[in-house]
């Protein structure tokens, strides 16, 4: 790399630096943009303002004018935020204003069983919309503590939207299907920001209003807003049928919904979901496959819908939508709040994600991992990032440099370029106190630009790159639709998800043996496949595949299998931890020939992983947790190093021609082969040499 890229590393654009989300200006927006400014910050994400009508007020159209005119006269980056507050969706309430028709919805189930011959009836709550299906169907009962509905002898039974009669014979259960708003004990009511009733965001009317009122207002009195724009940011969209708070029992265990839903199912799958919709909310391993196409079902409508239609909206503004979700770190909360997470995020324009475990010892790796895989899909050249030090606040304050530092690096080795940010610096001795409003927190004016510095040096030397890496992980999401159910409380914290854990025992062992590695889902294997038939070479997203690992898992879609199958005989290493697949998740059924796959004890995975590092400085570190990735620009090798441990570690230099690279002060020296690097604790160094060396 030439003179020139090392001036720009050792005094990096500011533009490169973190972006604080400015949700209220004050009394003097000048003066506090300046603040930020002589802080070191980047940019800013900002909005319409939140109170007096949101955008269906002028004056706060026109507040926003001056603003978003004061920061171009600036050169100032700006994103703009879509929701005075949050979840988005609502805008304030206009959304739902008039139009009840489009809050967020659920459906349950009620059950009714006879033994004996007997009447029933049901009348719908007041709190429920309609009934929209009633079947009942057969028991059989092979003893008197078992009975097992048989669902291929479905008899629909006539139903109004409020009321359901009919006889039952011996032995027969009677199913009954309404809809309600997804509200009480959500998301809805468990954020900080309102109560208010969200939209359904597998709804695209209720999204084009969304659109219509929330976007549409902004750019009609502001054309150049969204071209001048970064992007856009939403802000924790969700299904709002999943109970957020375990001390709360509701009386509806809701499933997603938005009307037109049967027959979508019908038209995606070919076939009906009607005789199995209580194997939705009940039953054993017989209700696999329908519950792992209903969830991709909610994950196509949601991504069609939403994300979909969004960033189709901002492009056609001159702009690229972005913004991040809910609980992106649990696959169980993929499949509860999108359906199918990298689906909906995957149609974004620039995929983002939401960071709020903000120190090593609790930050998760499927933090930035889950979203590359959307990156990596639609060929983003990054991502962006909300830092939000919410999570165990008064422990990440003891340390509040080094944390935030550590989950910058984490997050960009997983493709974060953008990062933005409520990790707020200390304003109130700016220029002896003259703001006026109180600005209270992490840094001085000085630890602030040091640390700007260092995440715009980080930028510098990663913009435009992507990991140069041969290794992709599974990420078995089928393994969690099989079996979820809607609750009547929370599992929000997803410690007992199986997929999860096995997911997160695996990534954790294996990054931290200086391992990086890809997500990649089923399409992505099958991609590797076709791309083996066709050219000879497997590849996904364009990166050659030499190894894929699998974590612990019960259920895999069928082209997962077949393709990974192929990978193994054409000479890529397969290895599964602790065993094999045994449910296809088409059909229920077990998987047949797969004698030939190879599973390890998860324990072995490291060490088996070792004899698959291809790259230089991949050897152990001593003294500390060195986590890595590589990168090439032109013909030079980048190695990302950093030290998730608060003691100083070392690694070696192995490599001919190599300079480290250091973002905490932007000097550039030579390194010998032989010599010990020390990479500081919590901290980031990059080791570059040319590619042939």
């Amino acid at each position: 790399m030439d003179n020139t890229f090392k001036q720009r590393f050792e005094n990096p654009p500011q533009k490169l630096a973190i972006r604080p989300i400015v949700h209220s200006w004050g009394s003097d927006p000048k003066s506090l943009l300046q603040a930020y400014r002589d802080y070191g910050f980047g940019g800013v994400v900002t909005n319409v303002p939140f109170t007096d009508g949101f955008t269906s007020n002028p004056e706060n159209l026109a507040f926003l004018k001056n603003i978003l005119s004061m920061l171009e006269k600036e050169d100032v980056d700006y994103w703009l935020y879509d929701e005075p507050g949050y979840p988005s969706g609502q805008a304030g309430g206009l959304t739902l204003e008039g139009h009840p028709e489009f809050c967020a919805k659920g459906f349950y189930m009620h059950r009714r069983i006879a033994y004996q011959p007997t009447h029933a009836h049901f009348l719908l709550d007041e709190e429920s919309d309609k009934i929209v299906w009633a079947a009942k169907y057969p028991l059989y009962i092979p003893r008197l503590d078992d009975s097992f509905v048989v669902f291929e002898q479905m008899t629909p039974v006539p139903f109004t939207a409020t009321e359901v009669s009919c006889d039952l014979g011996e032995k027969e259960v009677l199913f009954i299907f309404c809809v309600k708003d997804g509200y009480e004990g959500t998301h809805s009511t468990h954020n900080v920001c309102s109560f208010r009733k969200n939209i359904n965001i597998m709804d695209k009317a209720a999204v084009r209003r969304f659109l219509d009122v929330a976007y549409e207002p902004i750019a009609a009195e502001m054309p150049t807003a969204y071209p001048h724009a970064g992007g856009v940011f939403t802000d924790e969209p969700s299904l709002h049928v999943e109970y957020g708070r375990d001390y709360e029992t509701w009386p509806y265990a809701l499933a997603p919904w938005v009307d037109g839903l049967f027959e979508a199912y019908e038209k995606m799958y070919g076939e009906s979901i009607l005789p199995y919709l209580p194997l939705l909310f009940e039953g054993g391993d017989e209700g696999i496959p329908v519950r792992v196409k209903f969830y991709d079902l909610v994950g196509a409508l949601v991504a069609e819908a939403y994300s979909g239609q969004l960033n189709a909206w901002c492009v056609a503004h001159g702009s690229r939508f972005s913004g991040h979700y809910l609980l992106e770190e649990s696959i169980l909360q993929h499949v509860k709040q999108y359906g199918n997470y990298i689906k909906v995020i995957s149609s974004a324009g620039y995929p983002g994600v939401d960071v709020l475990n903000c120190f090593p010892e609790i930050y998760e790796y499927t933090t930035g991992k889950y979203p590359q895989m959307a990156m990596r899909k639609n060929h983003a050249d990054g991502m962006m990032t909300e830092l939000c030090p919410f999570m165990q606040a008064d422990e990440f304050a003891k340390h509040p440099v080094d944390n935030i530092i550590h989950t910058v690096n984490m997050l960009y080795m997983s493709g974060v370029r953008v990062p933005h940010s409520y990790f707020s610096p200390n304003l109130n001795s700016w220029k002896g106190g003259t703001l006026g409003e109180s600005h209270e927190g992490y840094t001085d004016q000085e630890e602030s630009r040091w640390l700007n510095n260092y995440v715009a040096r980080l930028g510098v030397m990663l913009e435009g790159l992507s990991n140069n890496c041969g290794t992709f992980m599974y990420y078995g999401i089928e393994n969690t639709q099989g079996y979820v159910k809607p609750l009547y409380c929370s599992n929000l914290f997803a410690v007992d998800d199986p997929t999860d854990v096995n997911t997160n025992a695996l990534l954790n062992a294996v990054y931290e043996n200086g391992n990086d590695l890809y997500m990649a889902d089923a399409d992505d294997l099958a991609e590797a496949a076709r791309t083996l038939a066709e050219t000879g070479v497997p590849t996904i997203s364009g990166y050659p595949v030499h190894t894929v690992i699998v974590p612990r898992l019960t259920v895999m879609h069928q082209r997962a299998m077949d393709a990974l199958k192929a990978l193994q005989k054409a000479g890529v290493t397969v290895r599964f931890a602790d065993a094999i697949p045994t449910v296809n998740a088409e059909n229920g059924k077990p998987f047949e020939d797969t004698e030939e796959l190879i599973a390890l004890p998860l324990a072995e995975m490291p060490a088996f992983m070792d004899t698959r590092k291809t790259g230089k400085m991949q050897q152990h570190a001593r003294g500390g947790v060195v986590l890595h990735s590589s990168f090439v620009r032109g013909n030079v090798a980048i190695e990302m190093m950093s030290n998730k441990s608060r003691t100083d570690a070392a690694v070696v230099c192995d490599a001919e021609g190599a300079t480290l690279w250091n973002p905490m002060d932007g000097t550039v020296t030579p390194v010998s082969v032989g010599a010990e690097i020390t990479v500081p604790a919590t901290r980031a160094v990059f080791v570059c040499y040319p590619v042939n060396a």
